[in-house]
């Protein structure tokens, strides 16, 4: 992890949750009033703590080892991603903490390995996958909550045009979780997506600020 590559005038996949109302951390105002700021010049208070950086410091090894249990080759994994990658049509970007190539493998939930396929029986790993990393301190999930990476995961498939993706969560430093889900079909355009971020967008143009 290289730390914030994302600026904060334009929408990015991790500040989704509270764009759509289901943060626990920050309200759709709240977001608006941080894209306004920066449009001014106005940095973001610094606001990393203990866990964030038990997460940097730990994202790597979080996920190799999700790499390994879905049957993947960890050393084929990219994990350096020192820029923000920007959507080809929407005023949306988002950092990555990873990617990877399926070599077109199927994967079914299995619990004892902490995989858990969403939406399906089963996923054939085919073209590339997000791999994002989670470390925290609730009780395990069956899938993380929606704040807690998928709907994040989603903006950066529809951003990278991925057809697979993973939120591998490391729950309590114990046990690691990782729910895999498939690019739903017909989802190409991700148009919920589209509408939050073009909605932002349009609300920070010079003459509807004022």
């Amino acid at each position: 992890m290289v730390g914030k590559v994302t600026s904060d005038t334009v929408m990015s996949a991790s500040r989704l949750p509270a764009l759509f109302g289901v943060s626990k951390y920050s309200t759709p105002n709240d977001e608006l009033r941080k894209s306004i700021a920066a449009m001014d010049g106005i940095e973001r208070e610094d606001i990393t703590n203990e866990a964030m950086r038990w997460g940097n410091v730990l994202e790597p090894l979080i996920l190799r080892e999700a790499v390994a249990r879905l049957g993947l080759d960890p050393s084929q994994a990219e994990l350096d991603w020192p820029e923000a990658q920007r959507h080809a049509e929407w005023p949306f970007q988002c950092s990555l903490d990873g990617t990877i190539e399926g070599d077109g493998q199927q994967v079914v939930t299995d619990k004892g390995r902490g995989i858990f396929v969403i939406g399906s029986d089963s996923i054939f790993l085919d073209g590339r996958g997000i791999l994002e990393a989670k470390l925290t301190r609730v009780w395990p999930e069956l899938s993380p909550a929606i704040y807690r990476g998928p709907l994040q995961l989603q903006g950066q498939m529809a951003i990278m045009g991925a057809t697979w993706g993973a939120v591998c969560v490391l729950y309590q430093g114990v046990e690691l979780r990782v729910p895999v889900r498939a690019r739903p079909a017909g989802a190409g355009k991700h148009p919920r997506c589209s509408v939050g971020v073009r909605r932002q967008a349009l609300t920070l143009l010079p003459d509807r600020r004022h």
